[in-house]
C-alpha cells in the first residue's frame, strides 16, 4: 500500500493512500467502454435522425462536420469528466479514485488538461505500457501525465480505518481516576483523530508526524482549558483518550 503525506497551507499533515494500479486500470477500462458506447450511440442517433442508410463517404460535408462535432465530447471525455466531477470520471467514481494536486488541493483545470494531453503518450500511443511503467517506478504511482501536471490519484476510502470500536478496546479500569474531566466535551471524531495521529507516529516516527502530534496536543489542551500543553505530549494525549473512554462508557 503506497501512501503520500501532504503538508497543507495550515501545516497540517494529511496522509493519502495512493489508488492501486489495478483499480486505476479497471477504472480506465470502464471509461473506455463508456466512450465507445457514446460513439456508437451518437452514430446510431445521427443516422436515425437524418434517415441515412448510406456509407459515410456519401455524406455531404456539413453532415460529416456535424457528426464530428457530436463526437467531440467523447474525445474529451476524460478531461471534461474530471473537470466537472471534481477530479473523477465515471470509472474513477465506481472505483473510489480521485485526482488531486500534489499539494492536497483540488486539481485545477490547467492540471487536468495537462495530464489529459499526456494520455496520448501514456495510454493511447503505448496502449498504457508507458503509463504503467512510470507509475510503478515512483513512490506516488504517478504516470507521466501526473508527474508533469503535479497530480496524484488517491483512494477515497482507505484500506485501514479506525472506528470507535478501536477506541473502546483501550484498556480501562473501574477504579480509574480521571485527570481531565472536561474531556467529555470533545467528540468521538476528536478522539479518533488523536488515536490515528499517535498510531501514525508509532508506525513512522518522522518529523511530519511528530509535528502533527504536537499540534493536536496543543489543540486538545486548549479545548480542555489548560493554561499550557503538558511537556509529555504522547502521555498527555493517551491520558485524555483514556479519560474520554472511561467517562463516556460509564
Amino acid at each position: 500500500m503506497k501512501t503520500a503525506e501532504i503538508v497543507t497551507s495550515h501545516n497540517v499533515v494529511i496522509q493519502y493512500e495512493m489508488a492501486p494500479i489495478i483499480s486505476r486500470v479497471v477504472a480506465s477500462i470502464l471509461d473506455f467502454i463508456i466512450v465507445i458506447f457514446y460513439f456508437i450511440l451518437i452514430n446510431i442517433l445521427f443516422a436515425s435522425v437524418l434517415s441515412v442508410q448510406v456509407a459515410y463517404d456519401d455524406f455531404n460535408n456539413v453532415s460529416v462536420l456535424f457528426l464530428y462535432i457530436m463526437l467531440l465530447p467523447g474525445f474529451f471525455y476524460s478531461f471534461l469528466s474530471e473537470a466537472l466531477l471534481g477530479g473523477q470520471t465515471l470509472g474513477k467514481m465506481a472505483l473510489g479514485i480521485r485526482v488531486l494536486n500534489v499539494s492536497g488541493d483540488n486539481a485545477t483545470i490547467g492540471d487536468l488538461f495537462l495530464r489529459w494531453i499526456f494520455r496520448i503518450i501514456d495510454i493511447i500511443a503505448t496502449i498504457g505500457a508507458l503509463g504503467l511503467i512510470v507509475a510503478l517506478s515512483n513512490e506516488k504511482s504517478q504516470r507521466l501525465g501526473d508527474l508533469v501536471a503535479n497530480t496524484i490519484q488517491i483512494k477515497l476510502k482507505p484500506s485501514k480505518e479506525f472506528s470507535i470500536v478501536d477506541i473502546l478496546n483501550i484498556k480501562s479500569s473501574k477504579d480509574y481516576v480521571t485527570t481531565y474531566p472536561n474531556v467529555t466535551q470533545m467528540s468521538d471524531q476528536d478522539m479518533l483523530l488523536i488515536k490515528n495521529a499517535m498510531d501514525r507516529l508509532k508506525k513512522n516516527p518522522n518529523d511530519a508526524h511528530k509535528s502533527l502530534v504536537r499540534e493536536i496536543a496543543d489543540k486538545t489542551a486548549e479545548k480542555l482549558g489548560l493554561s499550557e500543553t503538558p511537556e509529555k505530549k504522547i502521555t498527555f494525549l493517551k491520558t485524555a483518550l483514556q479519560d474520554y473512554i472511561v467517562l463516556t462508557r460509564s
